[in-house]
């Protein structure tokens, strides 16, 4: 795969200088590849449909050399966010979507994010109009419980990897790096 663009989206309470996403933009730029992380509205008390408007917006023009990555409440978004996307732009197809503890379910301990699990687009729709999809998850994750993840997988005929150790993939965890990611992108 040749991408040339990737835009990740960040989870509940972060934004773009958090976990490893300026690390995957250092990692990808000697690769010619532009890495974008917007800064979603509102991180500490996020609305579904001003993430999925601010996603959409970042993603721009679908097509077969971009990725979208999200990263927890961020994977959603881009679930929610792709869906509308190929929706508005209907011979698009999106070149990659990668999913790191991600989920399409309500989260027990974050009832206030219910909101971003209503409504969702059909994820083997999406799987038809996205080249490769993978989900990253690790054999334990403190937020999104690792039970979720197989509706995802499942969902999105995607390739499932475990990073173990990694929680939920946050700084504070000691996560600032995510080499398996990199390696997948770069493939």
């Amino acid at each position: 795969m040749s991408l040339r663009r990737v835009v990740i989206l960040h989870g509940y309470t972060a934004h773009p200088g958090k976990h490893w996403f300026g690390w995957l933009r250092e990692e990808l730029a000697p690769h010619g590849v532009a890495v974008e992380v917007p800064a979603l509205p509102d991180t500490d008390h996020p609305e579904a449909a001003a993430w999925t408007d601010a996603a959409v917006a970042a993603l721009g023009t679908v097509d077969a050399e971009t990725a979208l990555v999200g990263h927890s409440l961020g994977t959603i978004t881009a679930v929610r966010a792709l869906g509308r996307a190929l929706a508005e732009q209907p011979d698009a197809r999106l070149g990659a979507l990668a999913l790191v503890a991600s989920f399409v379910d309500p989260v027990p301990i974050y009832p206030e994010l219910d909101p971003f699990t209503v409504g969702l687009p059909e994820l083997g729709e999406l799987a038809a109009r996205t080249g490769r999809r993978l989900v990253i998850r690790s054999d334990f994750d403190p937020e999104v419980p690792i039970e979720l993840t197989p509706a995802v997988v499942a969902g999105l005929a995607a390739e499932e990897l475990v990073v173990p150790g990694a929680q939920h993939f946050c700084e504070s965890q000691g996560v600032t790096t995510l080499p398996a990611l990199r390696d997948w992108l770069t493939a």
